[in-house]
């Protein structure tokens, strides 16, 4: 896509620093290799990391404080890459100051702070993008396609194994991620990991009916890095649902901590016409490498994703790829007056799962869902060909 200078969207982003950060490392990327857009303004909590943000990005705008970010002209999309606790204010600001934002996932801690954001959202009427990029990734794309073409005919059931052995999700915390350790903060292995694997789910199957669950905290309190000493914790580690999707496909997610005996994450389909297994050495189903195998009433076959899927080619890595498609889905929904991309309704939906899942666990008692917006259940009379 082509773009004037004066017809760029323009973008601030809250939480850009120069050396670390999800903002560095994915949103500057992704947002430097697509001409529809040109980052103006960077905000972060000193003036001296702003200044030197803004100079390597070549922003005119630099700030300390995302109030100021977000009051100004030259800034059309807000984007919200810093910890969870802080994106209520923040989001909320951007709103009221009348911007389209791009909050990364969660949208909040709970889902009463995602239901007061999205519906002061939906009642100004703002364009909104949530970085659920699991939906647009390449291999969840082909996925949701052989699905719908038939190719196990009609599904029956479905589960998502992930064992993920970073630092913060076994209970060792770097200073800047001690937050996670509490689970009131809304950002742990369930909300994060498991919550990004919803959207793919979403995509390709469809969202959930109904579900027990178990979550727990089973390594006890977390442990400082800087000193080693103990860090009290009550962030789950241990998270597994058994429920139906739409359509009644009997599904089950188990999302653990610690080290994998084999691939890190095992996604497995069976339908009436045969099996779909889907694996990666990452762990994360959202974005990276994945490894997609078929077996039908042929020899198993491992399927490539054709090159069609990739469109727009970037040349990005992950997980700059992934947030680079929301982007450029959010200018083409812009251009074209669609709305594709993920919003704040979807983050909603995602947010009720997961507050299903911890009331299922907490009471015992089987969570029933309403029907998403955004479902398309499987044709019943599909059949294999």
């Amino acid at each position: 896509m082509t773009n004037s200078a004066n017809t760029r969207i323009g973008v601030g982003i809250v939480g850009a620093s120069a050396d670390r950060g999800w903002g560095g490392i994915a949103h500057v990327p992704a947002l430097r290799a697509l001409d529809a857009f040109q980052i103006r303004a960077v905000s972060t909590t000193r003036m001296e990391s702003a200044n030197a943000t803004a100079s390597r990005l070549g922003a005119d705008l630099a700030f300390d404080t995302h109030q100021a970010l977000v009051l100004r002209p030259e800034v059309d999309l807000v984007v919200v890459a810093v910890k969870v606790p802080e994106h209520k204010q923040i989001v909320s600001d951007a709103l009221a100051a009348g911007k389209m934002v791009y909050c990364e996932w969660p949208l909040a801690r709970n889902l009463s702070e995602a239901e007061a954001l999205e519906g002061l959202a939906r009642e100004r009427r703002l364009r909104t993008v949530i970085g659920l990029q699991g939906g647009l990734h390449p291999p969840i794309r082909y996925l949701h396609d052989l699905v719908r073409q038939g190719v196990i005919g009609l599904p029956l059931s479905t589960s998502v194994r992930a064992h993920l052995n970073e630092d913060m999700w076994v209970g060792r915390y770097d200073p800047p991620f001690e937050y996670m350790a509490r689970a009131e903060n809304g950002a742990t292995l369930q909300s994060i990991m498991l919550g990004h694997a919803l959207q793919p789910l979403a995509h390709v199957l469809g969202a959930f009916e109904s579900l027990s669950a178990v979550v727990a905290n089973q390594r006890g309190d977390g442990v400082r890095l800087s000193d080693g000493t103990s860090l009290p914790k009550d962030a789950p580690d241990e998270i597994v649902v058994a429920g139906v999707l739409e359509g009644g496909i009997v599904t089950s997610l188990h999302f653990s901590a610690g080290q994998p005996a084999g691939s890190a994450m095992v996604w497995e389909i069976q339908g009436t016409g045969g099996s779909l297994h889907v694996e990666t050495a990452s762990g994360y189903i959202h974005f990276g490498d994945v490894t997609i195998t078929l077996r039908d009433s042929e020899p198993v076959q491992q399927l490539q994703v054709p090159p069609a899927y990739a469109a727009p080619d970037l040349q990005l890595e992950a997980p700059a790829a992934g947030v680079a498609r929301l982007y450029a889905q959010l200018a083409a929904d812009l251009r074209d007056g669609t709305a594709d991309a993920p919003d704040f309704a979807v983050a909603l939906d995602r947010h009720r799962v997961l507050e299903a899942i911890t009331e299922a666990a907490e009471t015992g008692h089987r969570q029933h869902l309403s029907p998403s917006a955004e479902s398309t259940p499987i044709p019943e009379t599909q059949e294999a060909p």
